[in-house]
């Protein structure tokens, strides 16, 4: 009996070194070492290395991973040289965000600490600066060397595939991640700056929603590869669990809308899209907490991880399901949104879930497949984007075109009703009026010269008002004689109306010419009654053979332009020029000399 205590006594003291070895060749540069991981798990949390002399070890026989967790755990590796000289390695843990990493090596029955790193130490103190935690080890010639490593990463669920490396694999994969990560960052603030810009000038939501989702990837990434150190040394309040969360509910709350955006989600589905936002905003109050230190260093931690990991598999999830219910109903961008999405999903499902399950292998550079996944993603849903951009932006241009056409046919139906009121104005002046003076004219006596001379000059003026009102349709030189003749009639002793026409053209499109006429009649009547101008200069100017030019000038007063537009003369020369797809310029100021209007329009007419 003494003898089997004895036994089980010796087998405890002698456990640490009851493991498979692993014998290095010097020629190796990458060992993956899994398959030679022992664990223990310190429930207590105090246990120091000397103190593993009489626990007992479990061999893991997967990856080494561990669920979200309230206690440390340890890792032992016993690795054996067997070369009469020492080896340099390189202990490559390639994740970032555990507390603390102490590092042991037990040689000959003597424990040295190597190394002591982590999120809550000095970044600035590591050997090799890097995402993960590369520890620099000496293996002496001829012996056996136990490597104990302790890893803090309280509350939050842990992956730690640890590779053996020579020191030149450590850089070549440090740099090589470096490298990459730079790139991804290059493209990814490209791709939110053009969303930014994009929805700054366009303003769809599709753009801001896009923003925000990455927005949310950035920190989430960010939190991961340890971005936080560019701006701090240590982190000791797990200041990146925050900066974590926040990128994770902000995935979250804006994927949803952003998908929505390109294929309508939520309308199909409006009852679990309810449902989901209500967990999502419980999410947010989680986050809110997490703010205070005194929250996110306590248990609760443990919880919120627990959540928002759950959270967030259910959300992508039912946007997968959401995706593919619009895809049997044939929504429009389904099928590539489906394709760019389910690809992405599955990547990043692929990095995060399935070399814990020992399903594919690990890499050294962790985060790799997800980067990639990423450029695809921002390729692909800005492609997307891009489409649909051009789709809304030439439907908002045939309704600009149709509340173009419309708003010209208003115009046209104002000015057509004024020209049938001028006309009906003027056929009663003529016919009634005019007919009735003319009557008068031939019952008066000649004899009473002063009756007879104002009965003429209102037939006269009667004529001239009716001549006026009607629209006669006019073309080429008959409106060139009929614009002499307004001028003339608007000349006085106080007033002079000058007119020139330079190389003006044969018209043959009578409505326009009509427009031209008003349009004169129009600026002579105003010059008439507010500009106090004394000289009046009108212009008709063919520039070449299809564009036409009206010069107005005045020594006038001047006037507010502003203010004018709002009375009726100037909006009627503003929708005729619109009418006939001219050009307005009104260059004047209140109590200033004079004004200018010029009227430049383009259309097609033969030569003569």
């Amino acid at each position: 009996m003494k003898g089997f205590f004895l036994s089980v006594f010796l087998l405890l003291q002698f456990s640490l070194f009851a493991t498979v070895t692993l014998t290095i060749d010097s020629l190796e540069q990458e060992i993956n070492l899994k398959n030679y991981c022992y664990h223990f798990e310190d429930t207590t949390g105090v246990l120091l290395a000397n103190d593993l002399k009489n626990v007992t070890w479990k061999k893991l026989d997967g990856p080494i991973s561990f669920p979200v967790n309230k206690h440390p755990q340890w890792v032992k590796y016993s690795l054996k040289n067997a070369y009469n000289k020492s080896l340099r390695k390189v202990l490559f843990i390639p994740y970032h965000l555990i507390n603390k990493v102490e590092a042991y090596l037990l040689v000959d029955s003597l424990i040295t600490p190597i190394a002591s790193t982590g999120i809550h130490n000095s970044y600035s103190a590591k050997d090799i600066k890097s995402m993960g935690y590369p520890i620099k080890i000496i293996l002496k010639e001829n012996s056996t060397t136990i490597l104990l490593i302790r890893l803090d990463y309280l509350y939050r669920p842990l992956r730690a595939t640890t590779y053996l490396m020579s020191e030149n694999r450590a850089r070549e994969v440090i740099n090589e991640s470096h490298t990459f990560i730079w790139l991804w960052r290059g493209v990814f603030l490209f791709a939110i700056f053009i969303s930014l810009v994009f929805y700054w000038f366009v303003r769809l939501k599709l753009f801001l929603y896009y923003f925000l989702l990455n927005l949310g990837v950035a920190f989430f990434i960010a939190s991961q590869i340890g971005d936080y150190f560019m701006f701090f040394d240590s982190d000791p309040t797990n200041l990146t669990t925050v900066i974590d969360f926040i990128g994770t509910i902000l995935i979250n709350l804006f994927l949803p809308q952003f998908l929505n955006t390109l294929t309508p989600l939520k309308e199909k589905n409006k009852f679990l899209w309810k449902w989901m936002y209500r967990f999502i905003y419980v999410g947010v109050i989680i986050l809110l907490l997490n703010l205070f230190p005194q929250i996110r260093n306590s248990s609760l931690m443990f919880y919120s991880h627990f959540y928002i990991m759950i959270l967030t598999a259910i959300v992508f999830m039912m946007q997968l399901g959401f995706l593919l219910k619009n895809t049997f109903l044939k929504i429009k961008n389904t099928i590539p949104t489906f394709i760019i999405y389910g690809i992405y999903i599955f990547t990043a499902f692929s990095e995060a879930i399935l070399p814990n399950l020992g399903i594919i292998g690990d890499n050294p550079f962790v985060f790799k497949i997800l980067l990639y996944s990423s450029f695809f993603e921002m390729f692909g849903f800005m492609l997307l984007m891009g489409k649909e951009t051009v789709t809304i932006y030439k439907d908002r241009s045939a309704l600009l075109y149709q509340q173009k056409q419309h708003q010209k046919e208003i115009i046209f139906s104002m000015v057509s009703g004024q020209e049938e009121e001028r006309n009906r104005v003027g056929r009663e002046l003529h016919d009634l009026i005019g007919a009735n003076m003319a009557i008068v004219k031939q019952k008066i006596n000649k004899e009473n010269t002063d009756l007879y001379k104002v009965v003429e000059q209102t037939i006269e003026d009667v004529r001239g008002l009716s001549h006026g009102l009607v629209t006669n349709m006019k073309n080429d030189d008959d409106f060139v004689d009929e614009v002499k003749e307004m001028c003339h009639l608007f000349t006085t002793k106080d007033k002079e109306c000058h007119t020139y026409f330079h190389n003006w053209p044969t018209i043959k499109n009578t409505e326009l010419v009509t427009h031209l006429y008003r349009i004169t009649q129009e600026l002579l009547q105003n010059a008439n009654k507010h500009s106090q101008a004394k000289n009046v200069h009108l212009q008709f100017i063919g520039n070449n053979k299809n564009k036409v030019s009206l010069i107005y000038e005045d020594d006038g007063i001047g006037f507010d332009v502003q203010q004018q537009y709002k009375g009726l003369g100037l909006n009627n020369i503003k929708n005729r020029v619109q009418l006939i797809n001219g050009t307005l310029q009104i260059d004047s100021k209140s109590n200033d000399k004079g004004t200018t209007i010029i009227i430049e329009l383009s259309y097609s007419f033969p030569e003569k």
